[in-house]
């Protein structure tokens, strides 16, 4: 029971991790689509 337990709490925190990993790459691309966007301006 308690190593079911202790397994549950390690995957969701994986999965948790994952999300926060994913949001980190969505608002990187984010960011890089505003600097090219920028450059774009610039020429």
């Amino acid at each position: 029971m308690a190593i079911s337990q202790e397994s549950d709490k390690i995957n969701s925190t994986i999965l948790a991790e994952k999300d926060i990993i994913s949001s980190v790459n969505e608002v990187m691309n984010s960011i890089e689509n505003v600097a090219s966007a920028v450059e774009n301006l610039a020429t």
